[in-house]
């Protein structure tokens, strides 16, 4: 049995139990987590439908079918639908053998909207529901290959860190340093997944969009990084000075440091999401500077760069080995400095473990 017809199998299971006919999945990560294929359809309708019983089928544009067919995990039935014809009607014929009048679908929660409600043209009387949780249930305990390959993402992302951090440059801008990290990955034979450059003020921005701002001495820079290696993502993010710190800066950078390793710390099975939250949020709470840490302390991570399980306030699910997610506590002060630390943690039978190499307890000074 392949990998994916024994995760297919694993959703009709849920399927069954919950008594709900299909599941409709669009060229998402969950389709590619369960069939090794994802193309996008553009506006067109593309999608993989998995029945309670009986074999999943791939309705796809005519002009995707030869690719459809090709798909990793062997499903054999395509059915390419013309332009001239639409697929409403081919949908429309396996939701009626699939006996789906009243009982309830499972909707990818990527499909655009427009096809959710034409889908729900067709059966009117089934209730549709979100296939997240039921895909998080699948996807957020890791297999042993995937645990090796989301490593081997960390460790290249490791390295293109070390080789980057001291190509920085005064006078150059946040999107020199960009193209910089990004011809690192390419030398790597893999591309960025993104590269979230900040230099000075910016740093207080967590979701900065690079732009000409130049470096300068004296300069927080923060870099947040990561790929994709066969299909799985890495993510890091470590801040660093340019010159000499002010004491500010070395004082806030500590605290950081200090809730990033209490989260590892207090992290392992049983504990909740919330739970590990608050530990790295106490740290900084104490420290005066809770007001400033304004995200949650970490995501889950996998063949999507953001998934479940998230480490927040209000996440009481407990923690399970095979997980993975970002520990990611940072501070931001406006029109000042952020500092951020971020690495991958995957959950073991004692504990946490990183993925990555460990940050500094001190903040590293690059002084080219």
């Amino acid at each position: 049995m392949s990998i994916y017809t024994d995760r297919i199998q694993r959703v009709q299971e849920l399927l069954r139990e919950s008594n709900t006919a299909a599941a409709v999945f669009a060229p998402s990560d969950q389709m590619r987590y369960l069939t090794g294929w994802a193309e996008s359809g553009h506006e067109r309708f593309l999608a993989l439908l998995v029945p309670a019983e009986g074999d999943p089928v791939f309705v796809v544009p005519a002009m995707n079918a030869p690719q459809a067919k090709r798909n990793p995990a062997g499903i054999r039935n395509v059915v390419g639908w013309p332009d001239s014809e639409g697929w409403l009607k081919p949908v429309q014929r396996l939701l009626r053998r699939w006996k789906v009048s009243r009982r309830a679908l499972l909707i990818d929660d990527d499909l655009a909207s427009v096809h959710l409600l034409d889908l729900q043209t067709l059966a009117p009387r089934s209730p549709c529901a979100a296939a997240g949780p039921v895909m998080q249930t699948l996807r957020e305990i890791k297999s042993a290959d995937e645990l090796d390959t989301l490593e081997r993402s960390a460790k290249l992302t490791d390295s293109v860190y070390e080789e980057t951090v001291q190509q920085l440059r005064e006078g150059m801008t946040e999107e020199d340093f960009q193209d910089v990290v990004a011809q690192s990955y390419k030398a790597r034979g893999t591309r960025p997944a993104f590269a979230i450059i900040c230099f000075g003020a910016n740093t207080a921005l967590p979701h900065h969009h690079p732009g000409q701002a130049k470096l300068k001495r004296g300069n927080v820079v923060i870099m947040d990084i990561g790929c994709v290696l066969d299909d799985y993502y890495s993510d890091i993010t470590r801040t660093v000075v340019f010159g000499r710190p002010k004491p500010l800066v070395s004082e806030v950078y500590g605290i950081v440091h200090n809730a990033y390793r209490a989260a590892l710390e207090f992290g392992k099975p049983g504990v909740t999401g919330e739970q590990v939250d608050s530990a790295a949020r106490h740290v900084i709470d104490d420290a005066g500077y809770g007001k400033y840490f304004i995200h949650r302390t970490g995501h889950g991570i996998g063949l999507s760069g953001h998934e479940p399980p998230n480490i927040v306030k209000g996440n009481i699910q407990p923690l399970r080995a095979g997980m993975c997610f970002s520990d990611e506590p940072g501070i931001y002060l406006p029109g000042k400095f952020g500092v951020r630390i971020e690495n991958i943690v995957k959950v073991t039978n004692s504990g946490l473990r990183s993925l990555n190499a460990e940050p500094p307890a001190a903040i590293q000074v690059v002084n080219s």
